[in-house]
């Protein structure tokens, strides 16, 4: 029991000899340790967030994008099997590539058989114009006989008039003669019937020219001949463009069965196999330029009045993470996406809920040597600040 005081009180003096502990001085030293860390902590955010604030008022972001492109979908415009289908998806095609050749077997026959036509019709153009030629002549030449027949029978007539008068004279003296008894009565008849014979030829010549004329009215009716063969030439001919009119839907049918690209271009699809049969407005494949390639968005309207036509953009596309492409914006769209749709979202119930629209928004990039594919997911960064 003593041992256990003395212990004791052994214990008290050791502890009496120690320096007791001070409390101010380590809880400040806690509170700055404290302050630093917090102050730490706010530097790392401000920096973190400086440049999210700073894009807030500097740019638009748009992250409803979509690489686009000039998409060609190639469409029969024929009815027939297909024969050939060379392309498949992925390909590149060239300008004047063959995509796909639809059956030629009656295209070809129907061409041959027009051509026959359009011979046939030229051979009898060719005909009708060498009758037109030679009957020009004809005409010509009868026409000119029955002037020189009219020439002559009008001479022969003044030549019978001018010795009808002499005729008469010499009868007429022959009587005055007869009646003095001068002459004698043979004479007088003699003068009367030469009087008479020239009286004869006077109506002859006379009935020559009505002749020469009645020819010349012959030849001119025969020239309505010419009419009849002009109008012959009139119907060929018209026939004859039926028939190359004919010709040229024939080619351009025989041309369409052949379908080729028209620019350079990747395939993206193609919807038939040979052997199917296709019509007019079937779609065969679908290509696009892969050099023509732009981004579609959609901007907030509430953020429609920072963007305009020349805004720089940056552009970050999903399929290349890391990597930043420059463009800027092009276009812009003159209605909101909700009222080019579809199905139009009427409020007859009188509920209405206000919802920001957006507005499509067309923006190049600049992507030389990269494969952008239509229908990639692109991000676009628009800079407000000029």
């Amino acid at each position: 029991m003593d041992d256990i005081k003395a212990g004791a009180a052994s214990a008290d003096e050791v502890a009496a000899d120690k320096p007791a502990p001070s409390g101010p001085p380590r809880r400040s030293r806690t509170r700055w340790t404290r302050l630093i860390v917090i102050g730490g902590v706010v530097a790392v955010s401000v920096w973190l967030a400086a440049p999210w604030v700073a894009a807030r008022f500097t740019q638009v972001h748009i992250n409803d994008a979509r690489i686009a492109a000039k998409v060609v979908t190639v469409s029969s415009e024929v009815a027939g099997r297909v024969m050939e289908m060379p392309v498949l998806v992925g390909d590149t095609v060239k300008k004047g590539d063959l995509v796909a050749a639809i059956d030629r077997a009656y295209s070809q026959p129907q061409l041959d058989a027009v051509l026959s036509r359009l011979a046939a019709t030229d051979a009898q153009l060719e005909e009708l114009q060498a009758r037109r030629v030679l009957l020009e002549k004809q005409l010509s030449a009868r026409r000119d006989a029955a002037l020189a027949g009219i020439a002559a029978a009008k001479a022969n007539h003044e030549a019978s008039l001018a010795v009808l008068t002499n005729a008469h004279a010499r009868h007429q003296r022959a009587i005055r003669l007869a009646e003095q008894n001068i002459t004698s009565q043979q004479t007088l008849d003699e003068s009367q019937a030469a009087l008479d014979t020239a009286t004869q030829q006077e109506r002859a010549a006379f009935a020559a020219i009505e002749s020469a004329q009645a020819s010349l009215a012959i030849v001119e009716a025969d020239g309505e001949q010419m009419n009849v063969l002009e109008s012959q030439i009139a119907s060929a001919l018209a026939g004859r463009a039926g028939t190359e009119a004919d010709r040229s839907l024939k080619e351009i049918d025989l041309a369409l069965r052949t379908i080729t690209a028209q620019f350079d271009g990747i395939v993206d699809g193609t919807f038939v196999d040979v052997g199917e049969y296709v019509t007019p407005g079937t779609r065969i494949a679908m290509y696009h330029a892969p050099d023509a390639v732009w981004i579609d968005a959609n901007v907030k309207e509430t953020d429609l009045g920072k963007v305009h036509v020349g805004s720089r953009a940056s552009i970050s596309v999903d399929a290349f993470p890391g990597r930043t492409f420059e463009g800027e914006v092009i276009g812009m769209g003159g209605a909101a996406t909700s009222q080019l749709a579809l199905l139009p979202s009427p409020n007859p119930s009188g509920n209405f809920t206000k919802v920001t629209q957006r507005l499509p928004i067309r923006v190049s990039i600049d992507a030389a040597d990269t494969e952008l594919r239509p229908g990639m997911m692109v991000e676009v960064y628009v800079d407000v600040t000029d």
